[in-house]
């Protein structure tokens, strides 16, 4: 019997942890003995610059295809240094475009010349979120409109509220013409079905997966690279620069212990890898606070497992718009005390003192939390040690393998039904 054709196809302005994971999937040994995958995107630089750094640019069987969206262009635009109300004026046009319909209609005939080219087996629709990118439930349109292939749908983040008659219709049309839904956690499935009022028993929780590369640059070569001392402590978040992934809570948490001195300055250092528009923002935080030789901002580096591997604290304190982040998963798998935010599907893979801790989602409370579990993780060894080898017996259960043959299962059973 010859392998199923499966396409996959995902859309963001950013590459980040959603379409890390499905590289994760484009190179899963268990899935490639059993199918074999098309893979289609929209193309742009940042997502490309991803994909290479994946190996994945220029595979047999990828379908960039341009795509009009708002989302990367405004991104681009909000990263500029000028007046927000330059910003404004300068988006207005784009935004008219999008309202009357170009780009629908654009996208639309785009994806169905894809789908009649390419004639899957099944198709598998990536998500960072719901609606989030909006050529997904157009590629739904126009499967509907041409080949009616059976569609899964995997949604990486918590939904956002309905809004207005059109989009319930729409998400009713979305829902009816899916074969299932995939999300990564129980809570993300709960908002999915308040929120968009989907049906629960159409909807599968699948824990997300992360492999464990090889180190490439050691603690000891990082700690060179930085010119920190040999025994300083290390905190390491790998993230994109934004609001939402908490950064500047972490900045300041970090600048009350150093004011308080119940931490030294030569001891406790902290790195964030990664880009994104607070980029700026946090640069000018850390240096108002006198904080640039204790807390240090690299930008995207492709071995990022590396420096997680490196750290004695990992530390995620996102606010919103998260599910099951991959880093927190990296985290696990090193073995690495872990400091996260009780909510989303974080609260699904992090017990608080047995493989990690979480500190509760209250902005007006959340700076002194922070500050008060890395001081406590700090000056407490032997619960780091502990935490660490819990957290690498829980990755088990995020392992590619376990992700792979899950996969199988549905794929062939979405197939067969």
């Amino acid at each position: 019997m010859s392998k199923l054709n499966i396409l996959v196809f995902s859309d963001c302005y950013i590459y980040g942890g959603s379409e890390k994971l499905m590289a994760f999937l484009l190179k899963n040994e268990v899935l490639n003995k059993n199918f074999n995958f098309l893979y289609s995107y929209r193309k742009h630089k940042g997502y490309e610059l991803g994909l290479k750094n994946e190996e994945l640019l220029g595979r047999v069987g990828s379908y960039p295809l341009i795509l009009l969206s708002n989302e990367t262009l405004f991104h681009h635009i909000n990263n500029v240094l000028i007046p927000s109300v330059l910003k404004k004026i300068v988006k207005v046009p784009f935004f008219l475009f999008e309202k009357i319909g170009f780009y629908f209609i654009w996208n639309l005939l785009v994806l169905i010349f894809m789908l009649l080219k390419t004639k899957p087996d099944l198709i598998h629709i990536n998500n960072g979120g719901y609606p989030a990118a909006k050529s997904c439930n157009i590629l739904v349109v126009a499967n509907y409109l041409t080949i009616q292939r059976k569609i899964i749908y995997q949604v990486n983040n918590q939904a956002r509220n309905c809004k207005g008659y059109f989009e319930r219709l729409y998400d009713k049309f979305i829902h009816n013409s899916v074969a299932c839904f995939i999300n990564a956690s129980n809570k993300a499935k709960e908002q999915l079905v308040e929120k968009r009022n989907f049906n629960p028993n159409k909807i599968l929780v699948v824990s997300n997966c992360v492999p464990l590369p090889e180190v490439k640059v050691n603690r000891e070569q990082i700690i060179r690279e930085l010119n920190l001392p040999s025994d300083c402590f290390l905190i390491v978040q790998v993230a994109f620069l934004s609001e939402r992934k908490g950064q500047r809570y972490l900045i300041n948490a970090l600048s009350d212990l150093y004011k308080k001195q119940l931490v030294s300055k030569k001891k406790l250092f902290c790195v964030f890898v990664g880009n994104g528009e607070d980029d700026a923002f946090l640069i000018k935080s850390i240096d108002e606070l006198g904080l640039n030789s204790n807390i240090f901002l690299l930008g995207y580096r492709n071995n990022s497992e590396d420096f997680i591997s490196a750290s004695d604290l990992f530390v995620l304190p996102s606010i919103r718009d998260e599910d099951m982040p991959l880093v927190l998963l990296s985290a696990l798998g090193y073995g690495k005390p872990i400091i996260s935010t009780n909510f989303a599907g974080i609260s699904q893979v992090i017990q608080t003192n047995v493989n990690g801790v979480l500190i509760e989602n209250n902005l007006s409370t959340f700076r002194d939390d922070l500050a008060n579990e890395i001081f406590r993780l700090y000056n407490d060894e032997e619960l780091r040690l502990q935490l660490g080898v819990n957290a690498k017996k829980s990755y088990t259960n995020y392992s590619p393998k376990s992700y792979g043959l899950k996969l199988k299962s549905i794929y062939e059973q979405v197939y067969a039904s």
